[in-house]
């Protein structure tokens, strides 16, 4: 946790390994794998058997900075920060800069991530629990097609959810993490924002 004041906030949880992500990590783990296997076993007839020698050992030193920088994409953080007057984002922070979204004028030069949403708290039109029965209802009940899971998964039972309007003036909303902090600030900058009691106490901060 960090900031300026009592109303600047920056939390980061792990994605839980689940759905679509979880198979995209199977997947990737198995390509390090196959892939190998393949290109030796391709290039292997037109090599003769120094160059195959020299060939095996430069791989091998290579793979490690191949999976660095690739396992880093299914293996990220769902992090928010919230400042500027209210101003929150939501990002998929990938740990030490590797990559930064050139379409995120916001984005820290130090760090890897891709910007999610980037609003005003004051804008949301409702933030609520997401797996509070009668608040879940309400949400369920708008049928909202455009869903954001920003959550370390939808079951945590502190995940929330606010709802929004694109540019296109369509419904959205997102999933995210709760902590006793940021549900004072937006409590602060949306009136809109339902209290209740947090399932875990603390704020787990994460620098």
């Amino acid at each position: 946790m960090s900031g300026e004041n009592k109303y600047n906030c920056d939390y980061a949880v792990p994605k839980k390994p689940e759905g679509s992500y979880k198979t995209k990590r199977t997947l990737l783990r198995i390509a390090y794998i196959i892939v190998p296997i393949a290109l030796i076993a391709g290039f292997y007839p037109l090599l003769n058997f120094i160059v195959f020698v020299v060939f095996v050992p430069l791989f091998a030193i290579l793979s490690r900075p191949i999976i660095n920088g690739t396992w880093r994409y299914v293996n990220y953080d769902m992090r928010y920060e919230i400042q500027n007057a209210g101003t929150i984002r939501f990002t998929h922070y990938y740990g030490k800069k590797f990559r930064v979204d050139k379409n995120d004028e916001h984005a820290d030069e130090k760090i890897a991530e891709k910007l999610i949403l980037e609003m005003k708290i004051k804008d949301f039109e409702i933030i609520a629990p997401y797996n509070d029965p009668q608040y879940r209802k309400d949400f369920d009940s708008r049928g909202i097609k455009n869903v954001i899971d920003h959550s370390s998964s939808p079951s945590n039972p502190n995940v929330y959810y606010g709802i929004y309007q694109n540019d296109a003036g369509e419904t959205c909303a997102i999933l995210f993490d709760m902590i006793d902090k940021t549900l004072g600030i937006m409590e602060h900058y949306n009136k809109n924002t339902v209290v209740t009691e947090l399932h875990f106490s603390g704020e787990n901060s994460n620098n």
